[in-house]
C-alpha cells in the first residue's frame, strides 16, 4: 500500500519534551513503510532563526534522511496546517495511506475529505497534545508511547567511534581507518 508521511516538526518536539525521549526520524521512515511502498515523506519545520547552524544542519540531515522538507522562518507560534492540508491533497492521488504527525484540529476537515475519497488515515501522536476531532477523522490512532521501542533515538543519533589514545598499537589504528574507509565508500 502507497503511503506518505506527513510530519509536523513543531508537533514532534513538544511531544518529545512530553515522552522525554528523543524521535528517530530515520526510524520513522521504515517503521510506517517500507522503502518500495514509500510514496514520500513530508516534514514541515519552523525556521527560528536562519543563521543557527545546528538547525540548518539538522534539516540538512532530514533531507539525507529522505524527508521533503518544508521550512520557513517563524516568530511565535509555527502554523503549518495550511502547508499540511494543502499537500495531503495534492498529493492524494499518489498513495492509498497517510501518517499525519500533527495535534491540529484544524486538519479535522482536511482529514474527513481525504477518508471520504476512500483513503486511509493514521494519526501519529500523544493524546494530551492531540484535539479530539482530529482524532475523530481519522482511521487510526497510534499513541507515540507505543511506539518507544521503534522509535526512539538512541546514542545521541550520531555515530560513535573509538578514540585512538597514546596507548592504541599502530595495527589497531590501520583498523580503524580502513572501517571508516569502508564505510566512506
Amino acid at each position: 500500500m502507497k503511503t506518505a508521511l506527513f510530519i509536523d516538526g513543531s508537533y514532534m518536539y513538544d511531544a518529545a519534551k512530553r515522552l522525554g525521549w528523543n524521535i528517530d526520524h530515520r526510524k520513522a521512515i521504515g517503521v510506517f513503510a517500507r522503502p518500495e511502498e514509500l510514496y514520500n515523506a513530508f516534514y514541515y519545520a519552523p525556521v527560528t532563526d536562519s543563521n543557527d547552524e545546528r538547525q540548518q544542519k539538522f534539516l540538512d540531515a532530514l533531507v539525507f534522511m529522505g524527508y521533503t522538507v518544508r521550512s520557513r522562518e517563524t516568530h511565535g507560534d509555527p502554523r503549518f496546517e495550511a502547508m499540511i492540508a494543502t499537500d495531503l491533497l495534492v498529493t492524494a492521488p499518489r498513495w492509498e495511506r497517510a501518517v499525519l504527525a500533527s495535534g491540529s484540529g484544524d486538519l479535522a476537515h482536511t482529514l474527513a475529505a481525504l477518508r471520504a475519497m476512500g483513503k486511509e488515515i493514521h494519526l501519529l501522536g500523544v493524546p494530551e497534545l492531540t484535539d479530539l476531532e482530529l482524532r475523530n477523522q481519522c482511521d487510526r490512532y497510534i499513541d507515540l508511547r507505543e511506539m518507544q521501542a521503534q522509535l526512539e533515538r538512541t546514542g545521541g543519533g550520531r555515530r560513535v567511534y573509538p578514540s585512538l589514545g597514546e596507548d592504541s598499537t599502530a595495527t589497531e589504528s590501520r583498523r580503524l581507518l580502513e572501517n571508516l574507509e569502508d564505510e566512506l565508500r
